[in-house]
């Protein structure tokens, strides 16, 4: 048994006998590692995946596009000049990708320049003052390309530069994150708290301790434990679906994060403390692959960009971690349209879907049934499906919301809708986090004061032109998702505090084409104004009670069936100041009515994308909620 093996097994089992915490890992894992820990290369990619995806690019297509992209690349990387201090995020994330791309080309291709590649790197990253520790995803994310760096050319570096990677690894990132471990309370601190920065500094500081973990195996063990302890505080919002709550783009921040901590844990030490065992980490990237739209856009609330499907290699390790073809399959469609040149790839980690390669797993793909409800303490997603296989079908996705938590947007109730290649009901996503007050997010805040936050600029309700109240929530009331014309109910009461008694927005699916949004307002009083939105970059025509939205050829239709004083009326979306990013080619469909008009009567509004169905469904009585059965 080695030092490290012996140590590390003895402080686990006295740190978590005497100590116990909010989700702590259960202890029946934290005893006894099942090997010493490994030789190097020991992080990500050992020697024999190595030798197998060596052999396997000969006769594997897919494999043998991506591995000459990734020469491509590599190649374009080793004429990169070095970065100069000072460290920052965007400088971090670069030199992930740029070690990552150097090391696998070095270890598949063997050729030195790129070894030396990523040497060059490693030296000069020694020789920063620091790696920003104010922001310490910076240092999470040096220290996960200088981890990867020094284990993967373990062999080629000198003893001498391998000392100055040891040092730099201890005393910019795993020294400084013991004070923080060790400090009492949660609050404020990257390692303890419920959000994205949890895992990825753990993350970070576990690569780094495993690294450098013969070398200090006192250290080592304190970062392990701890960073195993902690991270439960974020994945437990997980539960039990798999939703990320800070919205897709921090899924696929988390989980590539969180994919390279479970690879690492389970390669050196046997096991990952039943980490992958909370409680929907093992749906996660499933409930990603089927709230994906046709066009493979992804529902992009709270702060999320506006593009297309991840490109990660956290497909490829939780595909086969957890056995899901259908996400193996996904994600070698992905890679298939990048080799291609018909999408491009992203930067980061990307290229770790070389060493992580899984060839097909026959021919299952992901279903799409006419409902899956995605359950969530803060973000509850509905995703309705028409048949794919029929032109027109129509695609909605809607959701609940906790607007004060993190990344949130006062979007409760909010939906986007996709039909014959186009999406018709869009989300603008975020904007710029260095505007003032960005993150102020109480009811008062200022985050509140730009457009692309508010329920303004969201497809969902406005009472009174008032904002949605922040410290509310949206929760799901009822569903179902067998039978005839699945639904979903919203209770948004909470965030319309103070504007009405009760809110309620149901969703129910008619046909492949149409969908039924249907709102229920218990007004203050007979003389408020509630507005529908939709925003979308299609041009818009209004003839009565129905708008057609129009975009490269094709129709969409949004009709107001009910009340019969329902008023259409279109607006050109802008933003609120002019420090916001800009915004151009959006506008605004909205529906106004009374609250008296709605006192008896829902407000009631088809979707589709057949206008004879629409006709068709408006003329029809349509239950309301509480009969929604």
């Amino acid at each position: 048994m080695n030092h490290f093996y012996l140590v590390i097994s003895l402080f686990l089992f006295f740190t978590f006998c005497s100590e116990k915490q909010e989700n702590e890992i259960p202890l029946s894992s934290t005893i006894l590692f099942e090997e010493p820990i490994p030789e190097h290369p020991r992080l990500l990619f050992s020697k024999a995946d190595e030798e197998k995806i060596k052999e396997q690019s000969k006769s594997d297509p897919l494999l043998g596009k991506l591995v000459q992209l990734l020469k491509e690349e590599a190649d374009k990387a080793l004429e990169l000049p070095m970065i100069a201090p000072p460290n920052d995020l965007s400088k971090s994330r670069e030199h992930v990708y740029r070690v990552i791309t150097l090391g696998t080309a070095y270890r598949i291709f063997e050729d030195v320049a790129y070894a030396e590649g990523v040497e060059k790197i490693l030296m000069n990253l020694c020789q920063y003052p620091d790696w920003n520790p104010a922001h310490y995803l910076d240092v999470a994310e040096t220290t996960t390309a200088v981890a990867i760096g020094y284990d993967w050319l373990y062999d080629y570096l000198s003893d001498e530069a391998k000392e100055q990677v040891e040092k730099a690894i201890r005393e910019k990132a795993l020294t400084l994150a013991i004070p923080v471990y060790e400090a009492t309370g949660n609050e404020g601190s990257w390692a303890k708290r419920e959000t994205n920065w949890n895992v990825v500094c753990n993350t970070g500081m576990t690569l780094g301790a495993l690294a450098i973990a013969e070398k200090d195996p006192a250290l080592a063990e304190k970062i392990i434990s701890y960073s195993a302890r902690f991270v439960p505080n974020c994945l437990k919002h997980y539960a039990p679906d798999g939703v990320c709550y800070e919205g897709p783009g921090y899924w696929n921040y988390t989980n590539v994060y969180l994919s390279l901590l479970l690879k690492s844990l389970n390669d050196n030490i046997g096991h990952d403390f039943e980490i992958s065992s909370l409680s929907g980490v093992d749906k996660t990237v499933s409930y990603y692959v089927q709230s994906m739209s046709p066009i493979m856009r992804e529902f992009n609330f709270a702060n999320s960009g506006r593009g297309g499907s991840s490109a990660s290699p956290l497909f490829f390790y939780f595909g086969d971690k957890f056995n899901q073809p259908e996400v193996i399959n996904h994600y070698r469609n992905v890679l298939t349209d990048i080799v291609e040149g018909e999408r491009n790839h992203s930067k980061w980690h990307f290229f770790l879907s070389v060493a992580w390669y899984q060839p097909a797993a026959g021919t299952k793909e992901a279903t799409f049934p006419p409902l899956q409800v995605f359950k969530n303490d803060m973000n509850p997603i509905l995703a309705f499906n028409g048949d794919r296989s029929v032109d027109g079908s129509i695609f909605l996705t809607a959701k609940g919301g906790d607007p004060d938590e993190a990344h949130q947007q006062l979007d409760v109730g909010s939906f986007i809708i996709d039909a014959e290649g186009v999406r018709w009901a869009d989300d603008l996503g975020s904007d710029s986090y260095s505007l003032p007050g960005f993150w102020e997010y109480r009811p008062d805040g200022r985050r509140w004061t730009y457009f692309r936050n508010t329920n303004f600029s969201h497809n969902t309700l406005a009472i009174d032109n008032q904002l949605q109240h922040s410290g509310g929530k949206g929760t799901l009331a009822q569903y179902r998702t067998e039978g005839e014309e699945p639904f979903g109910v919203i209770d948004m009461t909470t965030v319309y505090k103070d504007q009405a008694a009760s809110a309620l927005r149901g969703f129910k699916f008619l046909d492949n084409h149409t969908m039924l949004i249907q709102d229920e307002i218990t007004p203050l009083t007979d003389n408020q104004s509630i507005t529908w939105s939709l925003i979308t970059s299609a041009e818009i025509d209004v003839e009565g009670t129905t708008a057609i939205l129009k975009s490269g050829g094709k129709q969409f239709f949004i009709k107001a069936v009910s009340p019969a004083g329902a008023r259409l009326q279109v607006e050109e979306a802008k933003t609120f100041s002019e420090i916001e990013n800009s915004l151009t080619g959006y506008q605004m469909l909205k529906i106004t009515v009374s609250s008296k008009e709605i006192k008896e009567v829902p407000l009631n509004v088809l979707a589709g994308s057949d206008k004879a169905r629409v006709d068709q469904h408006a003329r029809k009585e349509h239950a309301k909620l509480s009969s929604w059965k």
